[in-house]
């Protein structure tokens, strides 16, 4: 019997995109485990070749409109799923909130299934519904591969603090408090001297930016803008530093904070949009994003007060909560059903 075709679509600059970004990677495997035979698409213009593909899997409720919207003109059954960061009308400004509440109307109502990925998300969506989810619309949290990112014993841990951060565009930057978190560290950077600070992620004019900040404050032999690495490289990365920083004005979902809290890192993080259920109870919760030298005496004090035994014990907590709600076989099986309408 012939697989079904899944044509996977986001508006990516290259292919490449789907292999970097674990959320991706991660559905696109999914699929595959599912018995579907899954092409990849950054145009819309491949959904005119209506002969190749059965299903349409799109990502993000605006630049996929299009991509839906041909699918459902030749019969092909419509999935949607991603964050919806700008429904979140203080961080997205009133404009770009009135677009984006328009765009996901409109892709909802061409979509079989709507997956949302966080509950911050889901609130926004019966908003904007006054109150009442459309039938269409589920709740499927991302995951993570477990045993890829659970920390152990190995590799120890040192003394590094770190974020991963897309670091191509300014706004992406201040979204996700990169800035911040390197502000914070100029604060503190002389009560623990032997603490670097690497930012992961791919460059471009938010790493620019960056790099000027980091030479203002003095900071070039403290700080590394590492770039964009491999999945293995990422890892490594993330088992061997100490402390992740997550202040973001708004997040979707959070993925990379609990891929760092699995990996055995204290999170210090804003508790915003999606990291309500990313991380839970876990780290360190700053309600003032702004006041760098707060956060920096919460930090060093964390660092030079906790014992052995205490961290030993967050680190424990922290990998149990992700275990029980954002493992791999989780989400496969609630797309599982959802994909049977």
């Amino acid at each position: 019997m012939n697989k079904k075709r899944v044509l996977f679509y986001s508006s990516v600059v290259s292919r490449k995109m789907f292999s970097i970004q674990g959320f991706y990677r991660t559905d696109i495997q999914i699929l595959r485990d599912l018995g579907y035979s899954v092409h990849l698409s950054k145009t819309f213009l491949d959904y005119l070749f209506f002969w190749r593909y059965d299903v349409a899997f799109i990502y993000f409720y605006r630049y996929g409109l299009l991509s839906a919207l041909l699918s459902r003109l030749f019969g092909k059954k419509v999935y949607f799923t991603g964050g919806v960061d700008f429904l979140e009308k203080d961080y997205a400004g009133a404009r770009r909130y009135l677009i984006q509440k328009i765009f996901f109307k409109m892709c909802n109502f061409l979509s079989h299934k709507s997956i949302i990925v966080s509950t911050s998300d889901l609130l926004h969506v019966k908003h904007i519904y006054h109150g009442k989810l459309p039938s269409n619309i589920v709740m499927s949290s991302h995951v993570v591969d477990i045993e890829k990112f659970k920390h152990y014993a190995e590799p120890p841990k040192e003394k590094i603090i770190s974020t991963i951060a897309w670091m191509v565009h300014v706004e992406n930057i201040y979204r996700k408090g990169v800035d911040k978190m390197i502000r914070v560290f100029a604060e503190c950077a002389h009560r623990i001297p032997d603490y670097k600070l690497l930012v992961i992620g791919p460059k471009g004019e938010g790493s620019i930016y960056l790099q000027k900040l980091i030479n203002q404050l003095g900071l070039t032999d403290r700080v590394t803008l590492v770039g964009t690495v491999t999945e293995i490289e990422k890892i490594d990365y993330l088992k061997r530093s100490s402390y992740y920083f997550q202040l973001s004005e708004y997040e979707g979902f959070g993925i990379s904070s609990i891929e760092a809290l699995l990996a055995g890192n204290v999170l210090i993080h804003s508790g915003r949009g999606g990291l309500i259920d990313a991380l839970g109870d876990n780290g360190i919760k700053i309600n003032d994003i702004d006041n760098y030298k707060q956060i920096a005496d919460m930090l060093c004090t964390h660092i030079q007060n906790t014992q052995e035994e205490q961290r030993a014990r967050e680190k424990q907590k922290g990998i149990e909560y992700v275990e029980s709600r954002f493992a791999y076989p989780k989400r496969m099986e609630e797309i599982r059903e959802i994909m049977k309408y």
